[in-house]
C-alpha cells in the first residue's frame, strides 16, 4: 500500500477530502452508526491517510517492512456492544460475603456484567468456571491494576473476593 503513495505528493486537503468521502460512503452502505464503531474507523482513516500524506512527499523513504497496526475494538466496544443510554439497566452486582468460602455460580460469576463478558468474549467466557479458573491468574492482574473491566475499577471488596476465591482452590 506504501507504494501507492510514493511520489504522489499528496496533500492536507486531498487527505481530509477522501477521509470525508470514504465516512460517508459507509453512511450510505448503513455500516453501523453507533459511536463505537465510528471512532474506531474515522481514527483508522485518520491515521492511515496521515501516513500516506507523509509517504507521498518528494523524497520520502518509508522504512521497508514497516509494521501496520491491526483494527481492533478496545474494551470489546464492536457494534452493538454499548448499551443503549435508552435501554433498561443491568442488574445491580452483590458484594459476596466478607468472609467465608466463595463459589464460581454463587459469587464470582454474579460479579461479571454482560458487557464485561461482551467484551472479553473474543478471548474467553466470564461466565463459566472453567474458563476464568484457567485465566484466573490474568484476570486478577487486571482487576488490581484496575484495567478490568475496561469501563472502571472493581471496587477493592471484590478484587479480595476473587483473590480469595482462587486462593481456595477456585471451587465452582
Amino acid at each position: 500500500m506504501v507504494s501507492q503513495h510514493l511520489g504522489k505528493a499528496l496533500s492536507e486537503d486531498q487527505r481530509g477530502r477522501w477521509v470525508e468521502l470514504i465516512v460517508r460512503s459507509a453512511d450510505e452502505a448503513r455500516i453501523p452508526t453507533d459511536p463505537e464503531f465510528r471512532a474506531a474507523l474515522t481514527s483508522y482513516l485518520e491515521w492511515g491517510s496521515r501516513i500516506a500524506v507523509e509517504n507521498s512527499a518528494p523524497g520520502a523513504r518509508p522504512p521497508e517492512h514497516m509494521p501496520v497496526p491491526k483494527w481492533w475494538w478496545v474494551c470489546g466496544a464492536k457494534p452493538g456492544a454499548r448499551r443503549s443510554a435508552l435501554s433498561e439497566p443491568e442488574a445491580e452486582v452483590l458484594e459476596p460475603p466478607a468472609d467465608g468460602l466463595l463459589g464460581f455460580a454463587a459469587h464470582i460469576k454474579p460479579l461479571f456484567r454482560q458487557t464485561d463478558r461482551d467484551s472479553m468474549a473474543f478471548a474467553f467466557d466470564l461466565w463459566k468456571h472453567d474458563e476464568v479458573q484457567a485465566h484466573g491468574e490474568a484476570i486478577l492482574a487486571r482487576l488490581k491494576a484496575g484495567t478490568m473491566p475496561c469501563d472502571g475499577a472493581w471496587p477493592k471488596s471484590r478484587i479480595e473476593a476473587f483473590e480469595r476465591w482462587l486462593a481456595g482452590g477456585a471451587p465452582a
